[in-house]
């Protein structure tokens, strides 16, 4: 199995719950959460079409590393 790191973009955002998570889906993007590590969940938003390419290109993987400062 291929050990490539794939880096995708992602936005915290503050606004939580259906509302807003359906005013991103509109936008092009999809509301998701981080959690585990025995830290505090973040909310962020991704692309719709970054994921949509990472998972049609093969080998997309569940495990996430991030970067929390943004950027």
């Amino acid at each position: 199995m291929s050990q490539e790191t794939y880096e995708l973009k992602a936005e915290a955002r503050e606004r939580v719950g259906k509302g807003s998570a359906r005013e991103l889906r509109r936008n092009g993007l999809i509301p998701a959460v981080i959690y585990g590590d025995k830290q505090a969940p973040i909310s962020i938003a991704l692309s719709t079409n970054e994921v949509t390419k990472r998972i049609h290109a093969g080998s997309f993987m569940t495990t996430v590393a991030t970067n929390a400062g943004g950027g």
